[in-house]
């Protein structure tokens, strides 16, 4: 199967229902063959569970035979359609523990590391710049739902999921774009699943330090997580981008920032990194 180049979310989830894979793999499931590949196939809901399974082994067969050979954006959006499922259904999870549902500490970990994953495939999408808008990706996503047969209750619930991973995903890329343009920085590097689980976002090297940044998009919310406990190397920090005065558009609708906003912030980081290196030289040396 070939995907366009440049081609969106649900430019591609159309393009894999349309797929000759696509409907071999829906006859095996009718003809009752390979069931188990749904994951979680229920017989009373299966009209509207079988398209998105399906949908996620065609993206992962495709992703598989390809392996290394091609890096281009449309392979990232692959892997948003083959982790979709999963993701939607820990995000429903994840809001149901919240609102006081019992769970098990090993389910919510395995739940949170299926958002995190999906996260990051967010995350490198925006950072391909396929799109320029919050508004269109969200949008696209919720397209290709409704082609592979989501309900409109997740439909609408990805809505609300979306815009707040996609707002933390922007605010963390521009916090890296603004970091490595601060002087003294040495190195930033994007980190793994396991890093994202606990807190840390973005290791900077400066003035000898490795320092862990939990990025966060508001001060307040900054504040209160180094008022809570954290391990010592790690500091949370707001990424100094402000949707509310234009640093993402007009309307607050740019997946990426102005380039004025990132001269702004770069001096905020200089300061910021000053202290927390002193602080940690200063840890250090209790040692």
């Amino acid at each position: 199967m070939e995907i366009a180049r440049g081609s969106g979310v649900a430019e591609i989830a159309w393009e894999i229902v349309e797929s000759s894979k696509y409907q071999e793999r829906l006859r095996e499931i009718v003809l009752g063959i390979g069931r188990a590949a749904t994951r979680e196939f229920n017989p009373e809901s299966s009209y509207r569970l079988v398209d998105r399974y399906v949908a996620s082994g065609v993206a992962d067969d495709i992703l598989k035979e390809r392996g290394d050979t091609d890096k281009a954006p449309e392979y990232k959006i692959l892997e948003l359609i083959q982790r979709m499922p999963y993701w939607i259904c820990a995000e429903e999870k994840l809001e149901s523990y919240r609102n006081g549902v019992f769970y098990e500490r090993n389910n919510k970990i395995k739940e949170k590391e299926t958002v995190v994953a999906f996260n990051k495939v967010v995350r490198d999408i925006i950072s391909e710049g396929q799109y320029t808008r919050k508004s269109d990706l969200i949008s696209d996503v919720q397209n290709a739902m409704d082609c592979l047969g989501y309900s409109d209750e997740e439909i609408e619930n990805a809505y609300k999921f979306l815009d707040h991973v996609i707002n933390g995903m922007r605010h963390e890329i521009a916090a890296e774009i603004a970091l490595r343009k601060t002087k003294g920085v040495r190195a930033v590097h994007t980190t793994s699943i396991d890093d994202d689980l606990a807190g840390i976002d973005l290791i900077v090297e400066y003035k000898g330090n490795t320092i862990g940044l939990d990025i966060k998009s508001t001060p307040d919310s900054a504040r209160n997580a180094n008022n809570s406990d954290r391990d010592e190397g790690y500091h949370a920090s707001w990424s100094g981008f402000d949707h509310r005065r234009g640093d993402f558009g007009l309307y607050g609708d740019n997946l990426m920032p102005s380039d004025n906003a990132v001269k702004r912030v770069c001096s905020l980081y200089k300061e910021e990194l000053e202290e927390i290196s002193r602080k940690e030289d200063s840890r250090h040396k209790k040692k």
